[in-house]
């Protein structure tokens, strides 16, 4: 049980475990047979995880019991997109994603971010990039390098009005080297939408 990347060290500093005794701990749980989301809920619950190693350890898991994903291309790597509608308006939706607090649930605690392409950014917990395109109340291209990423991966969020009062929120990530990667971002980015929608 581990991912490309995370060594056992890692694991071990940031969680009290290895990767084998999570791995251990999960299968006495009786975690083969739980999806995803059980899998995470419990490692908050009875463990109090953050939410980062959460899906990092379930990720782990769910490799190590041969559950495979799929999402490689060509030319972009692994990538990923998801959505969710939400009940408010387009303005409030670009709010949501480009202020605080919402804003943090994705990119963490900024010292400073400017919406223009070229601008560079980086956070408190090592979250680093460059913005890239921008479109008022629509769309945001930037690059995304999470310290636990081998290389820097391109993150997109589109926004899509449905109707007069709700949006339609898009998320795609691409560029990333493997499927460890893809499986944990997608993870951690259905935690962040989760987060999002109570911020409405």
């Amino acid at each position: 049980m581990k991912l490309e990347g995370v060594t056992d060290s890692k694991v071990r500093e940031s969680t009290g475990r290895t990767w084998k005794q999570w791995e251990t701990l999960l299968r006495a749980a009786g975690a083969e047979a739980w999806d995803h989301k059980r899998i995470v809920a419990f490692l908050k619950s009875e463990h109090d995880l953050s939410m980062w190693w959460q899906q990092t350890v379930t990720v782990g898991f769910e490799k190590a019991i041969g559950r495979r994903v799929v999402g490689q291309t060509a030319d972009a790597g692994f990538q990923f997109g998801m959505q969710r509608t939400l009940p408010i308006p387009v303005a409030g939706a670009w709010r949501l994603i480009t202020e605080n607090p919402g804003r943090k649930a994705w990119l963490g605690q900024l010292t400073r971010l400017s919406w223009e392409p070229g601008s560079t950014y980086r956070s408190r917990g090592g979250i680093a990039g460059e913005v890239r395109v921008v479109k008022l109340e629509t769309r945001v291209r930037m690059t995304w390098h999470h310290p636990d990423l081998v290389a820097p991966a391109t993150l997109q969020w589109t926004l899509v009005a449905n109707g007069s009062d709700k949006t339609s929120v898009r998320l795609h990530l691409e560029k990333l080297s493997s499927e460890d990667e893809r499986a944990l971002m997608k993870g951690h980015f259905g935690s962040v939408f989760e987060q999002l929608a109570k911020f409405v």
